[in-house]
């Protein structure tokens, strides 16, 4: 049985993610190339707003060898 996602993950993300050129269909990677760190970059923008929810991190899996986790820092800054 597979899950269904959260409405506002439907919405903010599945939705106009799925099946696009994110290079020519998604404003936010006209300018900037839409690598898993981006694409995580901006999922994470996407749903940290949200009323009612506490947003800690995003992952993003592209193999099983490669994947990139946002928690709202700036990328490469120490913690």
């Amino acid at each position: 049985m597979q899950r269904r996602a959260h409405p506002a993950v439907e919405r903010e993300v599945i939705e106009p993610f799925d099946h696009t050129f994110l290079n020519e269909e998604i404003s936010e990677f006209r300018e900037r190339v839409p690598t898993t760190e981006n694409i995580c970059i901006e999922i994470f923008n996407r749903l940290r707003e949200f009323p009612r929810a506490k947003l800690e991190r995003v992952r993003v899996e592209e193999t099983s060898l490669n994947s990139f986790e946002y928690t709202g820092e700036p990328v490469g800054s120490s913690r």
